[in-house]
């Protein structure tokens, strides 16, 4: 499912208000790469993960290990900056649940 223009425009700004506030992960330069990752990301959820409830904090926890696996170079030397990749995947998660095509509410 192709993210319609308006979601992608609210990712954007969520990004970059994440980014003015001092993320470290929330960068303006591969905000529209972290925006398709994500997406597809909590498109597949379900497929993925058939025998999960789904429920928001599966989905975010899940959303933040994507990300976090696109971007660093090895996971296992992430440390502290996964707290700044789940409030990032909370805030693209809320903008996600905006769309009214998403079938998780």
């Amino acid at each position: 499912m192709e993210m319609p223009p308006a979601t992608r425009s609210s990712a954007r700004a969520a990004i970059d208000q994440l980014h003015q506030g001092g993320s470290p992960v929330a960068m303006p330069d591969t905000a529209d790469d972290v925006i398709d990752v994500g997406w597809r990301r909590w498109q597949s959820f379900q497929r993925r993960h058939r025998k999960a409830a789904g429920t928001w904090d599966q989905r975010s926890e899940d959303l933040a290990k994507g990300l976090r696996d696109a971007f660093e170079p090895d996971r296992l030397l992430v440390g502290p900056l996964m707290e700044d990749y789940r409030h990032l995947a909370s805030t693209l998660g809320q903008v996600f649940l905006a769309d009214p095509a998403q079938p998780f509410r």
